[in-house]
């Protein structure tokens, strides 16, 4: 079965074997290169620092302060919520946006019967 099958993205599995080849002819105590740091950052933003840290095997935190060294972190986002009317058959509009695009647009009737928390967690991974 492809890694891309099994969830994996292919650009995340070229990460991969590069690390792979680095990590067996590095001397010991050497640093990963910036160019692959780089590399790992791009895909985090893009597929998750959970997902990536975990399939690089790079430690989390230390991509996740790589994320956001330039002001911008790969789980956060804003949670905005936009008020509905008070009218009969008005709903909620909840909009939310990660710092690499992706999108979540939630529309309800009865906004007093959803946890928005969870709903801004499971978005976010916060």
């Amino acid at each position: 079965m492809s890694r891309e099958k099994q969830g994996v993205p292919a650009e995340v599995d070229r990460i991969r074997e590069q690390l792979l080849e680095w990590r067996g002819k590095r001397r010991h105590g050497q640093r990963i290169p910036e160019e692959l740091w780089a590399a790992a950052v791009a895909a985090a933003r893009r597929h998750g620092l959970n997902r990536v840290s975990q399939t690089l095997k790079l430690d989390y935190y230390q991509l996740k302060r790589r994320c956001g060294q330039k002001g911008e972190a790969a789980s956060e986002g804003v949670f905005v919520e936009l008020e509905s009317a008070k009218a009969e058959g008005a709903r909620c509009l909840v909009e939310l946006e990660k710092g690499n695009g992706a999108k979540l647009r939630v529309c309800v009737d009865d906004a007093a019967a959803v946890d928005w928390c969870r709903v801004k967690e499971a978005f976010l991974g916060a």
